[in-house]
């Protein structure tokens, strides 16, 4: 057998190969109900973000993601006996890496989407600040004294830098048409212990007292709970 003919055989030997593989891998996307290779946006209460899905075989699925939360928001309360305003701004910005299983894949029915995720999150920032005046003018004698002649409060907290483990239930890749699937989430984040910086100015600088009583009272808010909404994106046609 000529050397010329050797190679064409062993060429086209490789390509079909190549293409048993790849016929294989696509029916190990097709077979996983709730995996398939894709990128997609989440959307929910730990902000927005990116996330990529990836099958490992028929049952278990691969999700790694990043995402972000700026959050501001005014609230209104009161400090003894006066009324207050304060504006609370969170910044929450996470990466995170799940596994999932999909324990009903061989179902019939909307069950067969069904994951279990377990994994972590790494928090590169997770800090709140909380901004707080009077919301009224006070009145000393003949004095009067607006909110921010009296002073402000900052009480900021925060999650230091770490790797949190994470736990939930989903829905993934609810099929929308053959390159875009829906997905819908809810678990959580166990974060570590906080701490709690407080800073007043002006006629409230003695409040930081408060500091080791705030920090005691939301010591045990550790649970940072997550339901997300994605749509992704299929490289493959179903």
């Amino acid at each position: 057998m000529s050397l010329k003919k050797s190679r064409t055989i062993l060429l086209a030997f490789t390509f079909l190969n190549l293409l048993s593989a790849h016929a294989q891998q696509t029916a190990r996307f097709i077979e996983n109900p709730a995996y398939k290779p894709a990128l997609g946006g989440l959307i929910g209460t730990t902000g927005i973000g990116l996330a990529f899905y990836h099958p490992l075989g028929v049952q278990f699925g691969l999700e790694v993601g990043a995402g972000l939360m700026p959050y501001n928001m005014q609230v209104v309360g009161t400090y003894g006996d006066y009324p207050t305003r304060s504006v609370a701004r969170a910044r929450l910005h996470n990466a995170h890496l799940l596994f999932g299983w999909v324990p009903f894949h061989g179902a019939e029915n909307g069950f067969r989407h069904l994951t279990i995720n377990l994994g972590m999150g790494y928090l590169f920032k997770a800090k709140g600040t909380i901004t707080t005046q009077l919301r009224d003018p006070q009145s000393y004698g003949d004095i009067e004294l607006q909110p921010e002649e009296i002073g402000t409060m900052y009480t900021t907290i925060n999650w230091k830098e770490s790797v949190t483990p994470y736990a939930g239930l989903g829905f993934s890749d609810m099929r929308i048409d053959e390159h875009f699937g829906f997905n819908i989430a809810l678990g959580g984040y166990f974060l570590s212990q906080p701490s709690v910086t407080v800073k007043g100015t002006a006629m409230l600088e003695d409040n930081e007292i408060n500091q080791p009583i705030i920090e005691r009272n939301i010591q045990n808010y550790r649970y940072l709970p997550n339901l997300q909404l994605g749509i992704a994106y299929s490289f493959y046609a179903y």
